[in-house]
C-alpha cells in the first residue's frame, strides 16, 4: 500500500463519531481516533497524537493489526517507522514526502495548526520551499466570530512560481465549536498523482496527559 507515506499508507469512512472531551481554551494535547479509506476499498485505523504544536505522532494499523506504520515528528525531524510481523525498519523522510505527510496530519486540526497568530511555526527546514494556505467560509459562524475552514492547500514554491501539491477539503464538522471547529469528514487530493482519499474522525480527546517519550522512535502507545 503506497501513497506518499501517511496517505500512502491509507485514507476515509467510518461508523459512530463522538467527542470524548470538551474544553475551553487552547489544549496542550490532542488525540484523534479515525478511519482512513482508500479508493481501492481498503480501510485502516489512524490514531494521531499531538502535543504543544511541537510533537506529533500518527499510528496506522491494518484491520488485522498484522502490520503498522508510525510517522513521528519530534520537533526536529520526521521519521517513518514500518513494522511487519517479522521485522521493522525506520528512516528519516525529507522533501515532498516530509512536507506532505506533516501537512496531512496538521490538517486534522486546522485551527490548531494553521492560525496566523499562534499556530504552528512553519519556518522550519521541512517547509522551507513550501507554502500553506487555509481557505475559510466568507462569514463567521454565529457567536464565535471565527471562520469555519473550507480547504487547506499546500504549495511548493519555485523561482518562477508555485505548484499545488496537496489540497484537503473539509466536508463535515462536529457540532462543537470550542475551542476549535473539529473536522469530522475530510477529502484529501494528491494533486500530482490524482489519488483521492477520505478520512472520518471517530473520536477526539483533549488534554489526556501525553508523555514526551511517546514521540521517540522506540516508543509505542498503540500496540
Amino acid at each position: 500500500m503506497k501513497w506518499v507515506i501517511l496517505f500512502c499508507l491509507a485514507i476515509c469512512l467510518v461508523s459512530d463519531t463522538s467527542v470524548s472531551a470538551q474544553i475551553k481554551g487552547q489544549p496542550v494535547s490532542i488525540l484523534i481516533h479515525s478511519t482512513i479509506h482508500l479508493e481501492s476499498g481498503q480501510s485502516v485505523r489512524l490514531v494521531v497524537t499531538s502535543k504543544e504544536k511541537k510533537y506529533i505522532r500518527a499510528s496506522i494499523r491494518n484491520p488485522k493489526k498484522m502490520a503498522r506504520a508510525d510517522i513521528i515528528y519530534d520537533g526536529k525531524a520526521i521519521t517513518m517507522v514500518e513494522k511487519g510481523t517479522l521485522q521493522s525498519k525506520s528512516r528519516v523522510v525529507s522533501g515532498d514526502e516530509a512536507a506532505t505527510n506533516l501537512f496531512d496530519l496538521f490538517a486534522l486540526n486546522p485551527e490548531y495548526y494553521f492560525k496566523n497568530n499562534d499556530g504552528f511555526d512553519f519556518n522550519i527546514p521541512t517547509f522551507k520551499t513550501y507554502r500553506v494556505e487555509l481557505e475559510t467560509e466568507l462569514e463567521p459562524v454565529e457567536e464565535t466570530e471565527r471562520y469555519r475552514p473550507v480547504k487547506a492547500l499546500l504549495y511548493k514554491d519555485y523561482d518562477a512560481g508555485s505548484t499545488l501539491v496537496r489540497s484537503i477539503e473539509y466536508m463535515e464538522f462536529f457540532d462543537q465549536t470550542d475551542p476549535y471547529f473539529q473536522p469530522k469528514k475530510l477529502t484529501f487530493y494528491d494533486e500530482r498523482t490524482g489519488v483521492v482519499g477520505h478520512i472520518t474522525v471517530d473520536k477526539f480527546e483533549y488534554n489526556i496527559g501525553v508523555p514526551n517519550f511517546l514521540f521517540g522512535i522506540g516508543s509505542g502507545m498503540y500496540k
